[in-house]
């Protein structure tokens, strides 16, 4: 019995060493990666609290969906890169009559201009109530989303709930009655995906709601990530 603990014990031992090795290995991969990744590089020098920054820019660039005035609303908005990227568009404390308003399941830290709901999970309905209250009426120029659930590991599982996460954000502004968000006609959806069977079928759905459905994959987005983004505009 004690060859046995002893033996066990060194394993045990021996296996949390080369977890603790590998998630080390890991750390320092990515913190190099941070380090010399052009955009991390760019995001750091424009004050960014991400490099995800750059994606919202780009398309942006190309599609114009937000410009001067806007109000848009920012789902999963930590850290607030891509509101902070808003702010700059929309000019909010200029008196421009913009609105920005971002929401995430995280805290998040201030940003001067942007209004925040942070600890907030969006599939809960004191949640929905809480985006009702600020948004005050207001008809809303854009949605936009780069939220995602914790990968698994799961390449198929991971698609297939983010799509979930993707939708529900759809129903909050597709509800003709009593729409949590109310995205005005003409108004625009993006959101981030990782790609996968369901992509197509998703797409399918938003073109009942718009005129125009497109998949992007930004030059921000790491060559071997699957992800994707969603924009719809020209809202039915």
């Amino acid at each position: 019995m004690a060859v046995q603990y002893l033996l066990r014990s060194n394993f045990v031992g021996l296996s949390l060493a080369r977890l603790k090795s590998s998630k080390k290995a890991n750390l320092v991969q990515y913190l190099h990666r941070q380090m010399t990744d052009e955009f991390s590089k760019e995001a750091r020098t424009h004050s960014y609290r991400a490099r995800s920054a750059f994606k919202l820019i780009e398309i942006n660039k190309r599609f114009e969906i937000i410009e001067p005035g806007s109000v848009v609303v920012d789902v999963g908005s930590a850290p607030g890169s891509w509101c902070q990227v808003l702010l700059e568009i929309i000019r909010p404390n200029e008196n421009t009559g913009g609105y920005i308003l971002g929401i995430d399941l995280k805290p998040m830290l201030p940003i001067k201009g942007v209004d925040l709901l942070g600890s907030s999970n969006i599939t809960h309905m004191e949640t929905h109530e809480a985006i009702r209250r600020r948004l005050t009426n207001r008809e809303v120029d854009a949605v936009i989303s780069d939220m995602a659930p914790n990968p698994t590991g799961d390449k198929q599982v991971d698609h297939a709930r983010i799509i979930d996460l993707c939708r529900h954000v759809v129903h909050l502004f597709i509800n003709d009655h009593s729409p949590v968000i109310p995205l005005r006609r003409g108004g625009s959806f993006l959101c981030k995906i990782w790609d996968g069977t369901e992509r197509n079928a998703f797409v399918s759905e938003l073109r009942q709601h718009f005129g125009h459905v497109r998949s992007i994959k930004p030059q921000a987005s790491r060559d071997d990530s699957g992800e994707l983004f969603i924009l719809a505009t020209a809202k039915k």
